[in-house]
């Protein structure tokens, strides 16, 4: 026992010791935490968001504790992401053309924030410091937002224990650097291409971009929008990330930043490159403009909105009488036309007239079943062209090359397939307004999908489909009342309106109620699909995955593969067959859940790893992704849980174990650890006396890699060791608990 009491307390004077001269953290330059090998980028292009290989363009040292020194680029108080400003944007010092953008992110909430003061007592600092051009050295875990998402950033999170010193002579800060939209994304969102190859070394670095045009926005109320590159058309988002350029309630109050009208154009915008999380990840690599100046527009081009047409629906009796508004820019309207073509012809030219306050003109009737589509064209008096080609959201309104305003003359009554075909990527309907009866079998009600969605993005009931063939199928909403009466299975005939509802077509205003003329119908076979077919890369108006929205739809032999995909989202996970992962979201009525706290609530616990032998559902899109709504029990086929621990597969060479993350942690961390072989496997906690305070796995173990996550929520701060003992071989690592 005596024996045991000095080994303790010597290994606590050796602990005591080492963290009073400080713990050895590797220095590195931000180079060498940032560099990616450019072939692990290049396929990253052509997998885009495969995000069972999202570590592609992750820092090499992701989760390692390291110090690093770089100049202040953008000081305290300006980056708007948590603690309301003691971010810091740094960058290699010298000149530096690549790999030279760190972004410093305290790990403090932006709403409660009560870290502000004793992060600045921590730090030594005021409120403002340290400045630009001052070199500073700093130690911190290196992390990736968001996690297990191809688009990241990689970021470093300061440990506070340590200090940040500020050099005492000051540095250059480095300039922007003049490139094209072309090295970040090609295309334009959602269906464009992210270049992670020539973006991902500008990753938090300043650029300068020219020649753009204002196309659309992404969120009016934060205050971003999307830019296209008027030689090339290729699509950039603008990101709210500093205090003068957001609508957001922590706004610069001495800001005057508004938002630029569509097609205002931006002579040049300055910023750092970032991305973002959950749906927004998709738009690729993002320019946060910082600095009053740091956008300059041009002259405004012409703005054209509130297309309409009568009828909606087209007969071959009937002209089709068109009108749009059209805000004059900043040189005046020089013309309007109309641009049309008949059955994939030439396109035709007919002027707009000015009546009242819209501009108007009509196609003449045409035959049964004849095609027709078309666009408006307007020019002012220096010759800026702009192009109104549909009623899409995404920038794509004024592309020509993802499609246009178009209809089918026909004389019958339409069908769902009428409503939801569309042979372009803009993904829209072309009878949006018209208010029609459609017949179908129902396939989801308030019995299968809740009345109203689980959360923002989510589906409600109802949905109904006519056969398995594309295009099939539509979602619809209105009065419970009306609509209450619907089972699964009812053969209906519904009227509503046709809207697009974030990119989803659907009937929406069903006032009236629904005529049945059957029931107990057992409703159209789900078709079969592979996971890969409506992942990350499938966006609005894809034609692998569009013509399947609204229908029911399965996957065979997929695995739970990541319970919290999207940022801030509970409600969805995705599941994977091996071709690709899917979203799954949890709108239906069952009672399975891959959150551990909803057991409580009787819910059934999906682990990640989890096989499922089928998984079938409704189709749904939002926030720029195909998603599965399992309705029932019966929609999951036989399940087969997996332990606990996370097993992920793979053949490492010998016994490893990994730094935990984060680290510092309070109350949660990660610890990863690799088996060469099978072996009886036990993981440890320790605190700083040798005494065993918790163990988290004993039992045999097949090789590959784990991980295990431990909850300290019941303990007091202070260092712990933690330990993986296979067999005979045995690593340690320590770890510090901060409450």
């Amino acid at each position: 026992m005596k024996r045991m009491i000095l080994c303790a307390y010597v290994l606590f004077a050796i602990v005591s010791q080492m963290y009073a001269q400080g713990p050895p953290y590797p220095h590195y330059t931000i180079r060498q935490l940032q560099e990616v090998s450019h072939d692990s980028l290049l396929l990253a292009d052509t997998l885009q968001r495969t995000n069972t290989r999202w570590t592609l363009q992750v820092s090499p040292h992701f989760h390692d504790t390291v110090t690093v020194t770089g100049v202040v680029v953008t000081p305290a108080k300006v980056i708007n992401f948590t603690s309301l400003g003691y971010n810091l944007l740094v960058a290699d010092t010298g000149s530096p053309n690549i790999w030279a953008g760190l972004f410093v992110r305290p790990n403090i909430s932006s709403t409660s924030n009560p870290g502000d003061t004793s992060l600045a007592i921590a730090w030594g600092l005021s409120a403002g410091s340290p400045e630009a051009g001052d070199v500073v050295t700093l130690t911190g875990w290196l992390d990736e937002f968001p996690l297990n998402d191809m688009v990241s950033s990689t970021q470093i999170v300061p440990i506070y224990t340590q200090p940040l010193d500020i050099g005492p002579n000051p540095a250059p800060v480095p300039p922007h650097q003049l490139r094209p939209v072309s090295d970040f994304n090609i295309g334009g969102f959602p269906s464009g291409t992210i270049r992670f190859s020539t973006g991902e070394p500008y990753e938090w670095m300043r650029v300068t971009l020219t020649n753009l045009v204002v196309a659309s926005y992404v969120n009016p109320t934060n205050g971003t929008f999307n830019l296209v590159d008027l030689t090339t058309g290729n699509m950039i988002a603008t990101m709210d990330a500093s205090k003068w350029f957001t609508l957001r309630g922590h706004r610069d109050p001495a800001s005057t930043y508004v938002l630029p009208a569509l097609n205002t154009q931006v002579d040049t915008i300055r910023g750092y490159i970032t991305t973002n999380s959950g749906a927004e990840a998709a738009r690729g690599y993002r320019i946060a403009p910082l600095l009053p100046g740091d956008i300059k527009y041009g002259v405004a081009l012409q703005q054209v909105s509130l297309h309409r047409r009568n009828p909606v629906v087209v007969t071959s009796d009937s002209a089709a009488r068109l009108s749009v508004k059209v805000t004059r820019g900043g040189s005046g309207i020089a013309s309007v036309q109309l641009k049309y073509s008949v059955n994939n012809g030439p396109f035709l030219t007919l002027p707009m007239v000015l009546s009242d306050t819209t501009y108007k003109a009509q196609i003449p009737a045409q035959p049964d079943t004849t095609f027709v589509r078309y666009y408006i064209r307007t020019v002012d008096s220096l010759g800026n062209e702009v192009k109104f080609c549909s009623s899409a959201l995404d920038g794509s309104a004024s592309d020509t090359l993802k499609g246009f305003f178009f209809y089918r003359v026909t004389n019958r009554t339409l069908t769902i397939h009428d409503i939801q075909y569309t042979p372009y990527l803009n993904g829209r309907s072309p009878y949006q307004g018209a208010v029609v009866s459609i017949p179908g079998i129902v396939t989801a009600d308030t019995a299968n999908i809740g009345f109203t969605a689980a959360s923002t993005g989510g589906t409600s009931s109802w949905y109904m489909q006519t056969g398995t063939q594309p295009s099939n199928g539509i979602w619809f909403v209105g009065l419970l009342d009306s609509l209450a009466s619907l089972r699964n299975g009812d053969s209906a005939l519904v009227t509503g309106t046709v809207a697009e509802d974030f990119d989803v077509t659907r009937l929406q205003n069903v006032s009236k109620r629904p005529t049945v003329y059957s029931t107990g119908h057992t409703g159209p076979a789900p078709i079969e699909f592979p996971t890969s077919n409506f992942g990350a890369s499938s966006g609005n108006g894809n034609p692998a995955a569009e013509p399947w929205e609204g229908m029911l739809v399965q996957f065979n032999n997929v695995a739970v593969e990541d319970t919290a995909p999207v940022f801030n989202e509970q409600y969805e996970f995705t599941v994977n067959d091996g071709s690709g992962a899917v979203l799954v979201r949890r709108d239906g009525k069952n009672n399975y859940s891959q959150i551990a706290a909803d057991t409580a609530a009787g819910k059934i616990w999906l682990r990640r790893g989890a096989h499922i032998s089928y998984l079938r559902g409704i189709m749904y899109y939002s926030f720029n992704r195909y998603k599965i709504v399992p309705r029932t029990n019966a929609d999951f086929g036989t399940i087969t849980s997996v332990p606990y621990i996370e097993h992920e597969p793979g053949l490492p060479k010998h016994l490893a174990l990994a730094q935990n993350y984060p680290n510092p942690f309070n109350p949660t961390t990660t610890i990863e650890y690799s088996l060469p072989a099978q072996d009886i496997v036990t993981v440890r906690i320790y605190n700083v006396l040798g005494q065993e305070v918790k163990t988290l796995v004993n039992e045999v173990q097949s090789p590959g890699e784990y991980k295990v996550h431990f909850d300290a929520g019941s303990m007091a701060s202070g260092l712990y060791f933690y330990s993986v003992r296979a067999g005979q071989s045995t690593q340690v690592k320590k770890m510090l608990l901060l409450k």
